[in-house]
């Protein structure tokens, strides 16, 4: 059986999955991590802290930031592998930072897939502040690309202000503002300002590629920009090449993903040459059925059978001429070993407008197996008043010109 998905996982995070990463914290990936537990156990807690502005990394005791230069010394740390991805450490942010002028590298990337040394393990508390003006710009291939590349552990209480991420990389994927692709937790994180998010494939305001939880984020007036289209090749479709998959307000490619819940959007989402699985939440979400498959394939088990999209509100603004499986809320499923992927939306409300796709439903571009539950949805189509919460279409994945 042909086995059509993104290239996220497919691609570039085999190796992390089977690391047993995925779908961990940032406490519990130290323990499942051998290879980077050993590492982080031979740095020396002395020379490490002497780099930072206090504390000593553990959870009781983060060591904390509080300027560009520490920031800075803890990506390159991370990115450089030194510190093995410093599994089952803490950091916490202890004042507001600038990054206007800085030249910026993703913390955690897939340089190591060996011990896995290069992705982000530990824990990082932005404890209520902000960074603002990060600008990230890029023509080379990448696999995570925001604030965070790569992270496997924690990121919670962080605001991102005046953000510009930009991969312009044709087959380049999981493009974030604040974390290119999660494998672990994001929580009361926000994006605001003016902020413009820019890739091809699976891309997100807050998060670009996801396959563990997202709780209680908010997008403020971001945009999302997708260079991507979705004229597919004899309507066989690898979802990660030259269209775009995944175009959100909170994240990109949710696949296999655990629970987004109490998140908020306000996002203008453009499309100029189509796109595919588009939405206000996110593009591509659900999770499959049996989760000995993705055990055995992929190194990671699933947890919610469908996965949950909970209490969430998104106001949207869909400009996408031609583009296929666009809805308010979620774009679609994703084909993943024979079957789509499965999502529950409850509580969820949506409003705004979606202009120029193809197959566009109020909430869902496409739900086929899924569950729609107590849902409201004020949102236009092409500028009459949209009737229906799913699109209606008859294909998996569609070509702008089928």
């Amino acid at each position: 059986m042909r086995r059509i998905q993104t290239g996220v996982i497919a691609v570039c995070l085999a190796a992390a999955l089977l690391s047993g990463c995925a779908g961990s914290s940032a406490q519990s990936t130290a323990s499942s991590t051998a290879a980077s537990s050993a590492a982080a156990s031979s740095i020396s807690t002395t020379a490490v802290s002497a780099n930072y502005d206090g504390g000593s990394g553990t959870q009781e005791d983060p060591y904390q930031i509080n300027s560009v230069d520490s920031l800075l010394t803890f990506a390159s740390n991370v990115n450089d592998g030194s510190q093995g991805g410093y599994a089952g450490v803490s950091f916490k942010l202890t004042s507001d930072l600038d990054l206007s002028g800085v030249e910026w590298a993703p913390i955690g990337n897939m340089n190591d897939m060996e011990t896995h040394s290069t992705l982000f393990l530990g824990s990082f508390d932005g404890n209520g502040h902000t960074i603002s003006n990060l600008n990230y710009t890029s023509d080379v291939y990448n696999c995570g690309a925001g604030l965070f590349g790569v992270s496997c552990g924690e990121v919670k209480n962080l605001t991102l202000e005046n953000a510009t991420v930009t991969v312009t990389e044709g087959t380049s994927m999981a493009i974030g503002g604040v974390v290119g692709y999660n494998m672990g937790s994001v929580d009361n994180v926000t994006l605001k300002g003016d902020s413009t998010i820019t890739g091809n494939n699976c891309v997100g305001g807050i998060v670009g590629g996801n396959n563990n939880s997202i709780t209680n984020c908010t997008v403020e007036g971001a945009t999302v920009v997708v260079i991507g289209d979705n004229h597919f090749t004899d309507q066989i479709i690898q979802a990660d090449v030259a269209e775009c998959g995944g175009l959100v307000g909170i994240g990109g490619c949710l696949e296999m993903m655990d629970t987004i819940t109490n998140c908020t959007a306000d996002v203008t989402i453009e499309s100029e040459n189509g796109g595919h699985a588009i939405g206000g939440l996110c593009g591509y979400a659900g999770t499959h059925s049996n989760p000995d498959i993705c055990l055995e394939t992929e190194g990671f088990s699933t947890k919610n059978y469908p996965s949950v999209i909970d209490n969430c509100n998104v106001t949207v603004n869909i400009k996408a001429n031609g583009a296929t499986h666009v809805g308010g809320l979620v774009g679609t499923g994703l084909y993943y070993y024979g079957e789509e992927t499965v999502f529950k939306i409850t509580n969820c409300s949506v409003k705004g407008s979606i202009d120029g796709a193809v197959t566009p439903g109020t909430v869902a571009g496409r739900a086929e197996g899924s569950t729609i539950e107590s849902c409201t949805a004020d949102v236009t189509i092409d500028e009459n008043a949209g009737t229906e919460q799913v699109g209606t279409t008859t294909q998996m994945y569609e070509s702008a010109d089928q």
